[in-house]
């Protein structure tokens, strides 16, 4: 129904709003050269390598924090505090901060590649300042559904382990991880889709000039309509498979739950 309307909508021209066309266009044509900032595909790429960095990072980190929080009382009573402190300063709110302590400094200067500067290179694009907001927004989903899941663990299941000569490292990795698994999950599909939103709007801030929140930017300065929808149809569209994907695996990991009684 929204297409058709789109379609009745656009079907002079003579408005604002590219008809569905024009948009099918570029998005079937990823590989083109958009108002000389790159294609589609190359803005994409750009934005998802970004995301996928900064989230591994949160995942690193925020993993092993929620499960050494959720399995040590003392650990989470002297975590907690900071964590709840540090959880609601907004990402984009700490990207001036981030861009005066890591400065312009990327991937390739971090890794001695100089020669790469002037050349389009991914590693051009991975500003140590935007992977940190990054994992900012990403990490304290984590923490709160690792350390979540950790606590929801059911005593039976810990007293018959113990009744059973388990050790404390046996019971933690066979009993208390797949336990908590779906909640990991649900802290990890919430961390991705913090990562993606945070992306795109950094990338619409001043002082970036690659990825696809940029595209939508730009092409919104220049006029070009049909390109700014094209590029939010394929935000949607990510967000929707990072989602998906997650929840997909999540479900993968209620094995254990699936045979409460």
């Amino acid at each position: 129904m929204l297409v058709v309307w789109w379609s009745i909508v656009t079907r002079n021209g003579t408005g604002m709003l590219p008809s569905p066309g024009k948009v099918l266009n570029i998005l079937l044509h990823p590989g083109e050269e958009l108002l000389s900032v790159g294609s589609l595909a190359w803005n994409v790429e750009v934005s998802l390598v970004r995301v996928v960095v900064g989230f591994m990072a949160a995942v690193a980190v925020g993993i092993p924090t929620g499960l050494f929080m959720g399995y040590s009382k003392h650990a989470r009573n002297f975590l907690t505090l900071m964590v709840e402190m540090a959880r609601p300063l907004s990402a984009i709110a700490l990207l001036p901060l981030s861009i005066v302590i890591f400065k312009a400094k990327t991937f390739t200067r971090l890794l001695g590649l100089d020669y790469l500067v002037y050349r389009r290179s991914i590693l051009n694009e991975l500003q140590l300042g935007m992977i940190f907001i990054l994992f900012w927004g990403g990490v304290f989903p984590i923490i709160l559904g690792t350390m979540q899941g950790v606590r929801s663990v059911r005593k039976i299941y810990l007293e018959v382990a113990d009744i059973l000569g388990a050790g404390r490292f046996f019971t933690f990795r066979h009993v208390i991880i797949p336990s908590a698994l779906p909640d990991i999950f649900h802290g990890l599909r919430m961390g991705i889709g913090r990562c993606w939103m945070v992306i795109i709007a950094a990338e619409m801030l001043p002082g970036t000039n690659s990825g696809i929140g940029y595209l939508i930017r730009y092409s919104y300065q220049l006029s070009r309509y049909d390109i700014m929808i094209a590029g939010i149809i394929v935000v949607a569209l990510i967000g929707a498979l990072f989602s998906r994907g997650l929840e997909y695996l999540g479900e993968k990991s209620l094995v254990l739950r699936s045979k409460e009684r």
